[in-house]
């Protein structure tokens, strides 16, 4: 059954979090530190992650950094924090999602089951398709999830995969910042375009050679995205 780590070290927002999934029988875990959340994902593996950008110990971006070479479940941070540069460093770092305090309930609830719902539909996709997609120089291994250029592994986070998973699994078709919220993150009205676009930029950043004039990934102007099909070896 999914599990949910909690990571706050305000005892109010932990209450809070912790008697919302007691009602809603959401399996949950608390860790008060950025230690005790690594220690934790060490040891129990949970299906989400809720993360404070602020801790007592370790910053929370440092945090997510290292979860995320510990694990490829979804990290949504729960901070403060609300400027758009803090947003697109969480999101380039590995987070795959955005809450601002103070938050409403209902929608954190929502984007939990989004995102724990989407992330097993994705496991079970990848298990029944092709094990292996090839292009050009490069080798996408689904059940590793690893991307491979020229032998070399490309270090993606875990939606930076998945976006160039699904992206290739349908070439030359173009889909929009909200359908890919929709297939990726499995969140719509909830969802914020800007997350889709600060992914795609990092994404191209680590597989196109010049990622200002992309030839994998292309924009198609005011519609959305598309996988430029390329020659397969």
């Amino acid at each position: 059954m999914d599990e949910i780590l909690i990571v706050e070290d305000d005892k109010d927002i932990q209450k809070l979090l912790s008697l919302c999934f007691e009602q809603e029988a959401l399996p949950y875990s608390v860790a008060s530190t950025g230690k005790e959340a690594i220690e934790q994902v060490k040891k129990r593996a949970p299906s989400l992650i809720l993360l404070d950008m602020m801790l007592p110990d370790i910053d929370g971006i440092l945090v997510c950094q290292q979860l995320r070479m510990l694990t490829t479940s979804p990290i949504l941070f729960v901070t403060c924090k609300n400027g758009d540069n803090d947003k697109i460093l969480g999101l380039s770092i590995g987070a795959d999602d955005y809450i601002e305090k103070p938050f409403n309930i209902s929608v954190l609830l929502a984007r939990v089951r989004a995102h724990l719902r989407r992330n097993r539909m994705l496991k079970k996709q990848q298990a029944k398709q092709d094990q292996s997609i090839h292009f050009d120089h490069m080798i996408i291994n689904a059940s590793a999830r690893e991307v491979l250029r020229d032998g070399k592994k490309i270090h993606l986070t875990a939606k930076e995969f998945d976006l160039l998973h699904f992206l290739t699994q349908h070439p030359n078709q173009v889909f929009s910042p909200e359908q890919l919220l929709d297939k990726i993150w499995g969140i719509d009205s909830f969802g914020e375009k800007r997350t889709v676009i600060v992914h795609m930029s990092s994404l191209r950043k680590k597989i196109e050679e010049d990622p200002l004039n992309p030839r994998y990934i292309v924009t198609v102007r005011g519609v959305g995205y598309k996988f430029v099909e390329a020659a397969n070896h």
